[in-house]
């Protein structure tokens, strides 16, 4: 992503990226970033809560116009009201060995529910997203 970042603004393209994993964003030196200390995967927040992924986002653009290169704000929301989900997260077995619970990857496109899966079918029919074009559905 900061590659990919530092390209489009040397283009005149702002770039502001959205981060639940704050040492890869210092590393890859984002040239904007909003951090967000959530579960990787939720980057955006919750499923079905539009109000706070709308807040996000809002709170992450305004960055364009106020931040500097190569920033990290700390947003504030939180995901819960104490930190226990992070005790689940690479969560030490008593073997003393860690475990990962995250979902093996696949190249076949997931989709929140089954309504997004047929509002994304529809958008790329013909090809027409420039975004996706070689992106076999």
């Amino acid at each position: 992503m900061g590659l990919i970042s530092h390209q489009l603004e040397e283009a005149g393209i702002a770039t502001v990226g959205i981060s639940t994993a704050r040492d890869i964003t210092e590393a890859v030196r984002m040239p904007r970033a909003s951090f967000l200390d959530f579960p990787q995967g939720f980057t955006t927040g919750k499923i079905h809560e539009a109000s706070l992924t709308s807040a996000i986002l809002k709170s992450s653009l305004e960055l364009v116009d106020r931040a500097q290169q190569e920033t990290i704000l700390d947003l504030g929301f939180r995901w819960s009201d104490n930190d226990q989900w992070k005790d689940t997260v690479y969560a030490v077995s008593s073997n003393g060995q860690a475990s990962d619970d995250r979902l093996k990857r696949s190249s076949t496109p997931q989709y929140q529910t089954d309504k997004d899966g047929e509002e994304a079918l529809a958008s790329h029919e013909g090809g027409e997203c420039l975004v996706c074009i070689g992106i076999d559905y």
